[in-house]
């Protein structure tokens, strides 16, 4: 079966403004290796951010400069999640581009907003850590989840190795959430830490 991977970076503007995505690669995988089509944008913030948050993500205010800004982009990655099953590492990173979505249908004119930029109606969600708390893997954290599936962590802070990372583990954790489903039945996982 093939999936998506997504992995999304954002820095935190102000308490009162949230966060922004910065970065997003969604990689389509199959039984856990990369099948070559993916989506992935490095994104204008369009706001003053602390280059030290930058730095975290081994990313620069110049290196961003001239990227597209989010309304760039959306609708090419909605286009590419469309249908298809999506797996996040944590949904936390879902919630912040749902914010992006959010912010960019309040600036669009009425007959764009029903188009249909919500997440959920678009794709089919899921969260890598909640799925590893549901098998019981010691851990949400990403690279105990890699520790417990013996797979590599993600080689640098990007969020193309992430989504890579996040798509092998799925790949590996995938018999796990079968034995689950026999035993327990259909597995509907919701975040509410996350």
């Amino acid at each position: 079966m093939a999936y998506i991977a997504l992995s999304i970076k954002n820095v935190r503007i102000a308490a009162d403004k949230g966060s922004r995505v910065v970065e997003i690669a969604a990689i389509e995988m199959r039984d856990g290796a990369p099948t070559g089509e993916k989506f992935h944008r490095y994104i204008n913030p369009d706001i003053e951010v602390e280059e030290s948050a930058l730095q975290e993500l081994g990313l620069s205010s110049k290196k961003l400069a001239d990227k597209p800004v989010f309304s760039e982009i959306a609708p090419y990655l909605i286009d590419f999640i469309r249908g298809r099953a999506v797996i996040a590492y944590k949904l936390d990173q879902v919630a912040v581009l749902e914010r992006e979505f959010v912010h960019l249908i309040g600036r669009l004119l009425p007959p764009w907003k029903a188009r249909g930029w919500d997440l959920d109606e678009q794709c089919s969600l899921q969260s890598l850590a909640m799925l590893a708390r549901v098998v019981e893997v010691p851990g949400d954290e990403l690279e105990a989840i890699c520790s417990h599936y013996d797979v590599e962590p993600p080689q640098s802070l990007g969020a193309e190795d992430e989504a890579k990372c996040v798509g092998a583990v799925y790949a590996a954790m995938e018999p796990d959430l079968i034995t689950w489903e026999r035993e327990h039945g259909e597995l509907l996982v919701s975040d509410p830490d996350n």
